[in-house]
């Protein structure tokens, strides 16, 4: 037993930890505008994974603690929470989800795909022989699975009151496309192969 511990920190290194992934808004895809709040989460959790060390049984649980993005536009920063899904509303209001601060968003000044990568921190414990839990000495980085952020500019026009025909402009018409632009997911299948607008 005087050995477990060495053997728990040389496996507590190497176990296979699943980083799990980048997400954001079900339904925006990634989607997000130009000099607004984008907004993304961690999808992790902590995780007991079974092992035999030294003949003995152990169990290591592993926390995530902290969360390392990298945006993909030279911005990164580090967060302590993975964030969550956004609510539908909030105190009786809804929620503008294309524009939304959270501990988790970041507003991007270009516009373009953007790959964002998340390296979480867990630290660990363990036990043996369902005894107490005993903590680990260190840290293991892990990588997520990547996402991508697709963020659009803005375009804005004077109109004369609400949508009242889905053809009049900015009821349910097509993303303006430019050369060697792809549409962003959430609209993809409103477009042909081409980028060419369907129509509804």
């Amino acid at each position: 037993m005087a050995l477990l511990p060495g053997a728990v920190e040389e496996a507590f290194a190497t176990l296979p930890i699943a980083g799990g992934s980048v997400e954001f808004e079900p339904d925006l895809l990634g989607f997000g505008y130009r000099n607004r709040h984008t907004h993304m989460f961690a999808d992790v959790e902590t995780q007991t994974l079974n092992q035999t060390l030294l003949g003995i049984p152990v169990e290591i649980r592993v926390n995530p603690q902290s969360f390392q993005w990298n945006y993909g536009d030279g911005a990164s920063r580090a967060t302590y929470e993975p964030g969550e899904p956004m609510p539908e509303s909030w105190q009786g209001e809804t929620v503008v989800k294309t524009n939304q601060e959270t501990l988790t968003s970041h507003v991007y000044t270009e516009t373009g795909r953007f790959p964002v990568s998340l390296a979480t921190t867990f630290v660990g414990e363990y036990r043996a022989g369902g005894g107490p839990w005993i903590v680990i000495p260190g840290s293991v980085d892990v990588q997520a699975s990547p996402g991508e952020a697709d963020i659009w500019r803005v375009a804005a026009r004077n109109v004369s009151g609400s949508c009242r025909n889905a053809v009049d402009w900015g009821c349910n018409g097509p993303v303006t496309l430019e050369p060697g632009d792809t549409p962003p997911k959430i609209f993809a299948d409103q477009y042909d192969a081409n980028g060419n607008w369907l129509g509804d």
